[in-house]
């Protein structure tokens, strides 16, 4: 078996002879492609949205850190595969614009499927451009999913790029320069991309499988892929066994030890297996001499010339056998097909958690609340809600109208205890800056030296007067590409104002801020609360979170006890929940208590009335009246008091 040759017209659309015009015309299929990736780019600009998972919230663990020095640039240098991490970090970083960040993954999809297309080419299939497609579709899967291997699947394309070179330059040489140009490029691939090389190696070694007279540079090749890893990963570089030959790869123990880093490796499994499928499916068929040809309808008699008329059936034959007909048929099966895959495997819980997230972080309150309403079951959509109704002034008032757990306030208990990233924000907005500051510290070690993580310590030990641990931050952040403008902002204010006297927020979080320490695991969260209240009486969120977790425990007693608090912050109006609450505890403890120096609010007190009502006309039972009570009163303590989860936090 000979490997195809090129024909002479493909050598003349090559460099534009017999056209009339210098370089490849431009066909349907160009255009069909240049659609379908328009529409690509767009659902990952605007559904996906790229810089939600550069934000990454708890669930992207190894999204890379990316700084403008030239030790960072080095340390990538020093080992295999670090090139394309550093091109990795750098073009991750782009995902902080939305727009961009789908530009990057749009490219990266289209150069994945011309090479893929490239090796069809070679192996004689070239007529299946469909298969260039692929790609697109399966990252469409990856980032639907808001996973992120993006390293992973930039060594793919390095590997892939190398085995296309070999291809079009030395397959068809002399067995010894197809054998050298291959060491070579082993070379250049193990160290620009890691163990992808043996990816390299299988693709490369596949076709030669099938060449007469050529089966034993199979052997060699896979021994060269093969050894590359070990001598000189192991035994020049000096990293581990495991490291030298995985590092990378989908298979790596850095994605798979990490349930959040693996979720949906599975699509990137199919990924990698394209292009050896490709070469395998290639010389087979080459092989037995049977490459296929697309199948032409024939309604006319066999005649070319004859022309179409008749009967409608014969014309409508006739007008989808032009191309302008075939293109628009391909182009609308194309369209549904990527549509079926893109939203069929679109995770929309997950993007409400990020999108949560990342409103959160960026003090989007009313956003925080619009999106929340997609998911509103998740504990940490619940966490986030309960911050965005304190800001916006509700949390009295609205707070019962989401699905509310004693644990979602701090999101305590075992099954939140990774929740650092969640909690250190309502540590840090209450007061708590030492518990905010320790979250952080896992959070760093956890998720890496990420722009966000930096920023907040930086903030805290600006707050602690820790000046020189802050500039240790700020210079960090002062080398990445998105951050460097807010830390040149505070390295100034600190040569100027080293007491940060003129910076309101740094202010306000000394003047609510803990003087002591208080082991988070020995104090009760009322009693660390009371701390936070002595120190400042006038922080207004200690106050409410405070009033908030004895509701939602149902502690009653000890809520109507601090109800001075309300005419001690200026409340002009009690909050609904509050005046509620009191109704409640009226009712059942048979006391009678008055918001002193506040008015009755008629509709709080008519709704509790209509509540009991309900309640006795199902003869007190509490599980026969939910219906109705769920409708008209869902959203009051009066319903969460009666049916809301009795779990006791801390």
């Amino acid at each position: 078996m000979e490997w195809p040759a090129r024909s002479q017209q493909q050598r003349l659309s090559i460099d534009g002879r017999g056209s009339g015009v210098k370089g490849r015309d431009i066909s349907g299929w160009d255009i069909q492609e240049l659609l379908f990736l328009t529409l690509f780019w767009l659902y990952l600009w605007l559904i996906v949205e790229p810089d939600l998972i550069f934000h990454g919230s708890d669930r992207i663990t190894n999204f890379p850190p990316f700084y403008r020095t030239w030790s960072f640039f080095a340390s990538y240098l020093s080992r295999p595969g670090g090139l394309t991490e550093y091109l990795s970090a750098f073009l991750s970083q782009l995902f902080y614009f939305s727009w961009l960040g789908a530009m990057v993954i749009t490219m990266q999809a289209w150069v994945l499927g011309r090479l893929l297309a490239s090796l069809l080419k070679e192996m004689g299939l070239k007529k299946l451009p469909v298969v260039a497609y692929i790609p697109a579709l399966l990252l469409a899967v990856v980032y639907g999913r808001y996973a992120y291997f993006f390293p992973t699947t930039m060594a793919l394309l390095c590997a892939l790029a190398l085995a296309s070179v070999y291809m079009r330059l030395a397959v068809r040489r002399t067995r010894a320069v197809s054998a050298l140009s291959f060491a070579g490029l082993s070379l250049v691939c193990y160290y620009a991309a890691g163990a992808a090389v043996l990816l390299f190696g299988l693709t490369c070694a596949i076709p030669e499988l099938f060449l007469s007279g050529r089966r034993w540079l199979a052997v060699l090749y896979a021994l060269i892929a093969g050894g590359l890893p070990y001598v000189l990963g192991v035994k020049v570089f000096g990293i581990s066994m495991i490291n030298a030959y995985s590092d990378l790869l989908p298979v790596s123990w850095k994605l798979l030890h990490f349930a959040a880093r693996r979720r949906g490796v599975e699509t990137i499994y199919i990924l990698y297996l394209l292009a050896p499928a490709i070469t395998a499916i290639g010389g087979v068929v080459s092989w037995l001499g049977t490459r296929g040809q697309r199948a032409v309808l024939v309604t006319n008699g066999g005649n070319p010339k004859r022309p179409c008329v008749g009967r409608w059936r014969v014309i409508a034959s006739c007008y989808l056998e032009s191309r302008v007909s075939r293109w628009l048929a391909q182009m609308i099966a194309l369209v549904a097909v990527a549509g079926a895959v893109a939203f069929g495997s679109f995770d929309r819980t997950q993007k409400t958690h990020f999108a949560v997230d990342y409103y959160a972080y960026h003090k989007m309150w009313p956003k925080v609340l619009t999106e929340s309403r997609k998911s509103r079951e998740d504990p940490f959509v619940i966490h986030a809600v309960n911050r965005a109704l304190y800001h916006t002034g509700q949390l009295g008032d609205q707070m019962f109208a989401w699905p509310q757990n004693p644990t979602y306030l701090f999101l305590e208990g075992t099954q939140h205890q990774w929740a650092y990233w969640q909690n250190y924000a309502v540590h840090l907005e209450l007061g708590f800056v030492n518990f905010a500051e320790n979250a952080l510290m896992e959070c760093l070690a956890g998720m890496g030296d990420r722009p966000m993580i930096l920023q907040q310590l930086a903030i805290i030990n600006m707050v602690k007067g820790n000046l020189d641990t802050a500039r240790v931050y700020l210079h960090a952040l002062n080398a990445t590409l998105f951050h460097a403008r807010w830390a040149r902002h505070y390295l100034d204010l600190l040569e100027k104002d080293p007491g940060l006297a003129t910076d309101p927020d740094i202010q306000h979080l000394r003047s609510i801020a803990l003087d002591e320490d208080y082991p988070l695991l020995q104090l009760p969260e009322e009693g660390l609360l009371s701390c936070l209240l002595k120190k400042n009486g006038r922080n207004r969120m200690a106050y409410e979170y405070l009033m908030a977790s004895y509701l939602l425990n149902r502690q009653l007693t000890r809520f109507v006890a601090h109800l001075d608090g309300l005419r001690d912050l200026g409340y002009e109006t009690p909050p609904r929940h509050y005046e509620e609450a009191v109704l409640v505890y009226s009712a059942t403890s048979r006391t009678t208590v008055q918001l002193s120096g506040y008015k009755p609010q008629d509709q709080v007190h008519q709704q509790m009335e209509h509540f009991l009502g309900i309640l006795q006309s199902h003869g007190g039972d509490k599980q026969a009246a939910f219906a109705d009570l769920a409708k008209h009163h869902g959203d009051s303590y009066a319903f969460y008091n009666v049916y809301g989860p009795r779990e006791k936090s801390r």
